[in-house]
């Protein structure tokens, strides 16, 4: 069997046959606040935020600055510079990445306490 590496920023490895899972949070009514954040975006903003979005994917709680960096207590934030755009996270058993909020640099601290609240529904 061939394995495929992403080599690390600092000269770690990350199998394919490791890759994490993405989900999304959704309200009551099944929707979900970061796809549709995602779906305002520019195609060059999509495409910046994606490929944070993939090294997140293959590289789990393994990502670190400059492109995730832990917000504490669970909750971590993945950085994309060129637009200041921000998604809001946590991890999960088994693998899975729980997208809980998005937004900018501007809107950052309101982003934050959203995120947390929706993390804290999660641990009750």
């Amino acid at each position: 069997m061939v394995l495929y590496f992403i080599i690390l920023e600092r000269g770690g490895f990350v199998s394919k046959e490791q890759k994490w899972t993405i989900k999304y949070w959704c309200d009551d009514s099944d929707e979900s606040s970061v796809e549709k954040w995602l779906d305002s975006l520019t195609d060059e903003q999509l495409k910046s935020i994606a490929k944070e979005m993939k090294l997140l994917e293959l590289c789990g709680n393994l990502l670190k600055l400059p492109h995730s960096r832990s917000l504490k207590k669970g909750l971590f934030e993945l950085r994309e510079r060129n637009y200041g755009l921000r998604i809001y996270y946590a991890f999960l058993p088994n693998k899975i990445i729980l997208m809980l909020h998005a937004g900018n640099k501007k809107t950052q601290d309101k982003d934050i306490d959203i995120a947390r609240d929706r993390l804290a529904e999660l641990t009750r």
